[in-house]
């Protein structure tokens, strides 16, 4: 199955903030405990983390599953100009809610590193 455009740019940026939470949790620990270990830095850290964990592969398809949802919805509002507006804001609203929902429910532990 060939992904849209929209998906994976959602899939990216639901990967990076997840990323970076985690790559700022990482920093923000080694800075407290005063680590001087010359370590990789904390955001490709977080990145082999992100893409060994089992997250990536759920936001992957948590968002596939999203975005064709919307996209489905979002054809069958195929009506009036003025109707298509508003309905086009709504279902663009669901999707926003459920990547921000996707993304929440796959953060990284922050007690993994």
């Amino acid at each position: 199955m060939c992904s849209s455009q929209l998906e994976n740019i959602v899939q990216l940026n639901s990967a990076a903030v997840i990323i970076f939470e985690h790559s700022f949790y990482v920093f923000d620990k080694a800075h407290y405990l005063q680590d001087e270990q010359k370590g990789d830095p904390s955001f490709y850290f977080a990145v082999e983390q992100y893409i060994a964990s089992s997250h990536a592969a759920a936001v992957r398809e948590a968002v596939s599953a999203a975005v064709q949802t919307h996209q489905e919805v979002k054809q069958s509002f195929k009506c009036s100009e003025e109707k298509e507006k508003e309905s086009y804001s709504r279902v663009k609203t669901q999707l926003i809610h459920a990547v921000l929902e996707i993304t929440l429910n796959n953060r990284l532990y922050l007690n993994a590193t």
